[in-house]
């Protein structure tokens, strides 16, 4: 899972530093191998793409090749800039990773996980 967890940051940063405006988006790990699923969703809040995002996870998961779905998304915390990522293993376990972030020079750097450890056994 750490090598899905590093797809996902080095994502967020190629959004971060590229596209201008950071939208959320969802990746999945099947067979092995990260699975890109980034969609364009211009006209929607961000709410109403994590919603659409938590209905398209549930159907990953519902796919016995795909052993895990993430969701990412940008914010605030403790004042910092943040990137948050969900990690979805099934439908009752949900990993919460969320890294502060600079922008130095054309460079993104994460700082550590300021959530340690979160995680969940209810359903989502």
């Amino acid at each position: 899972m750490e090598a899905f967890l590093n797809a996902l940051k080095e994502r967020a940063g190629f959004f971060l530093l590229q596209m201008g405006e950071f939208k959320p988006f969802r990746v999945l790990f099947r067979s092995g191998e990260v699975v890109d699923t980034v969609k364009a969703y211009e006209t929607f809040s961000e709410t109403q793409i994590y919603d659409f995002l938590i209905k398209e996870v549930k159907l990953d998961l519902a796919d016995s090749e795909i052993t895990a779905s993430a969701i990412v998304l940008t914010g605030q915390s403790d004042g910092y800039d943040v990137v948050v990522i969900e990690i979805f293993r099934n439908r009752r376990k949900k990993y919460q990773v969320v890294f502060p972030y600079i922008i130095n020079n054309g460079t993104i750097i994460f700082g550590p996980d300021l959530n340690q450890s979160y995680q969940t056994d209810k359903d989502w």
